[in-house]
């Protein structure tokens, strides 16, 4: 039997990035259903999702509640068993669905690809990512790739997650004991680590096969121009990663008892 995929692409005010993420989430060689979500948009996102009629599903709020929020509003739209995060100013290779799909199983909690950074002028690979997290295509035990993982992040844009992770991941929003928050960091990074509790292994496609657009209005490469923001991220990034940690010691008590 197939598995349904489902590709949920969360936008905002990007109606000129946008054809380009969905057009790349049709071309899949894994057929998906694709989900675009608008939260607040005051340009011409409407208009772009409507020329792809019924290839889409398109879902339209006119109030926005906050990036996370989208996400989960597209995720919850979703009839797949796997859902892949698409943002709306990135893209993947058509083969991106199939080949993260080779490495999924029934004990494995999330799959990613390597990625490139790609800048928005010249077209040119800024650098890679990933690549030399794990040595080869296939699934592997956690622990092989945690330290990577906890330490930097997996960008939801490389990886395809269980449907059920991501609506637990994202639907608390602020983390019980949080104090430090950034515009929708946390849950981008909490996905991967929950399933890294509730799954033993991992899957791993080593190729470039997500690739991130590395422009101005990026909520990254803003927050690098400033020494505040940049600060406030990694302050909010710190909050999941103490999680995690706690999270894991308490899993470890509980299975020796």
């Amino acid at each position: 039997m197939t598995e349904t995929v489902s590709i949920v692409i969360p936008t905002f005010n990007r109606a000129g990035m946008l054809p380009k993420a969905i057009d790349s989430a049709l071309a899949q060689t894994h057929a998906c259903e694709v989900i675009v979500v608008d939260h607040g948009s005051t340009d011409d996102t409407p208009a772009v999702a409507a020329r792809y009629g019924d290839k889409i599903t398109y879902v339209r709020r006119d109030r926005d509640f906050g990036p996370h929020f989208c996400w989960l509003d597209g995720i919850l739209h979703a009839n797949g068993i796997y859902v892949h995060l698409q943002y709306d100013d990135d893209w993947i290779a058509e083969t991106f669905i199939e080949k993260c799909l080779g490495v999924m199983g029934e004990d494995v909690g999330f799959a990613f690809s390597g990625a490139e950074v790609i800048d928005e002028h010249s077209g040119k690979q800024l650098m890679t990512q990933f690549l030399g997290w794990l040595p080869t295509t296939g699934t592997f035990e956690n622990h092989l790739a945690e330290d990577n993982i906890v330490a930097s992040l997996i960008s939801p844009g490389a990886a395809l997650f269980r449907k059920q992770v991501l609506i637990d991941a994202l639907y608390q929003g602020r983390l019980p004991l949080q104090r430090s928050e950034y515009h929708g960091v946390g849950p981008d990074i909490f996905a991967s680590l929950l399933s890294m509790l509730r799954y033993p292994k991992l899957g791993f496609v080593k190729e470039p096969l997500a690739s991130f657009r590395a422009h101005d209005g990026s909520i990254t490469i803003d927050a690098l121009k400033d020494a505040r923001k940049k600060e406030e991220i990694a302050a909010a990034y710190n909050e999941v990663r103490a999680f995690y940690v706690e999270l894991k010691a308490m899993q470890m008590v509980r299975a020796s008892q």
